[in-house]
């Protein structure tokens, strides 16, 4: 029971401060921008509802409220129907292009994070395996038949140094059935063993029937030059990844209540990672990031996406949108996102009462 409760406490400080992160990053990108626009910001808010805590400081009102599922900044002239007394610093006084940098700001911001959180954990120190060690042997496996035994270290194969399980996998995946020459650390001793991998039937591909473990760990460390660089490049491959996820979604190739997930399954998914270390938790923390970032950009009015296809089409036709148009659209996007948020919701519903009836029922 008290490592139960243990693990609740840290996985509920994870959610706060990852979410917290997210939705400050974001309102911030938008509030930043506003301000360095001339646009008069008269409220920042993380959470929704009446405040727990507000201040007011050098005209914005900054408040936590009592639903800490989001956040917003209210700007002067920023609804349709808000009077407007005076023109200066009114959001809907800028010019289409300065309203495009403050929506687009939010999600950008979102990206930025993303990239200094990998940065950061490169800076930081990243684990890599330094060797490969062997675990179970399968009875009857090409390992078994090569004399190799449980604790063996790999050191090189065909010649080639080994100190990851994907180059070795890869290697062995690519052998086509070929003979190799496994070298290995055996207590002290440095064998060489001929292995000819077997052909898996239900996976088609060449396996050698061996559990692999990491041998030996090292932290590796990056300059900031070079971690800016990770940051950059695996941002753009998850926000690339994630996007083909939402096409798919989107084409019916992946089923819509498979792929959402609310609060609770974010929440769920963070204790998980917080298993495996703090690490684990920052890339998480990125990948939701990117996540947020491209799911505030699609053309859902009352979303930054639909606010910008707005202001794309005020371009396009040289004036903004009819107020009555604006107002129907947001009213179609609301009850969108909602229909999304209560989808979300009961995939979470789901997947908890799945998991409360496996500890039950074994």
């Amino acid at each position: 029971m008290e490592l139960a409760i243990a693990a609740f406490l840290t996985t509920a400080v994870y959610f706060a401060i990852v979410l917290g992160a997210l939705i400050v990053v974001h309102e911030f990108g938008h509030f930043i921008v506003a301000k360095k626009s001339g646009v008069r910001v008269e409220r920042f808010s993380i959470g929704f509802g009446p405040p727990l805590w507000r201040k007011q400081w050098r005209g914005t009102e900054y408040r936590l409220a009592v639903v800490p599922l989001g956040g917003y900044v209210k700007m002067y002239g920023e609804q349709l129907d808000e009077a407007i007394s005076n023109s200066v610093g009114s959001f809907l006084h800028q010019s289409v292009w300065k309203r495009i940098a403050i929506v687009a700001a939010g999600p950008s911001f979102n990206l930025f994070f993303a990239i200094a959180l990998i940065a950061f954990i490169h800076v930081a120190g990243i684990p890599v395996e330094k060797s490969v060690r062997l675990g179970k042997i399968l009875e009857g496996s090409a390992a078994s038949q090569a004399g190799l035994q449980t604790d063996d270290t790999v050191i090189a194969l065909d010649g080639r140094p080994i100190e990851r399980i994907d180059e070795l996998k890869a290697h062995i995946v690519a052998s086509g059935g070929r003979v190799l020459h496994m070298q290995v650390n055996r207590a002290g001793q440095v064998l060489t063993m001929p292995i000819t991998p077997q052909k898996d039937a239900e996976a088609r591909a060449w396996r050698i029937g061996v559990e692999l473990r990491p041998g030996d760990i090292r932290v590796q460390h990056s300059d900031p030059l070079t971690a800016l660089g990770e940051g950059v490049a695996w941002t753009w491959r998850i926000t690339s990844l994630t996007i083909t996820g939402f096409g798919k979604i989107l084409a019916g190739v992946i089923p819509l209540k498979d792929s959402l997930a609310g609060p609770l399954g974010i929440a769920r998914e963070i204790g998980r990672q917080a298993d495996h270390g703090w690490r684990n938790v920052v890339f998480f923390a990125a990948a939701i990031s990117i996540n947020l970032a491209i799911l505030n950009l699609l053309p859902i009015p009352v979303l930054d996406g639909g606010h910008l296809l707005f202001f794309g089409l005020e371009i396009v036709q040289g004036k903004p949108l009819s107020v009555r148009a604006r107002e129907m659209a947001q009213r179609v996007g609301l009850l969108v996102l909602a229909a999304l948020m209560l989808l979300a919701i009961s995939n979470d519903v789901r997947v908890f009462y799945n998991d409360v009836i496996e500890r039950l029922f074994p």
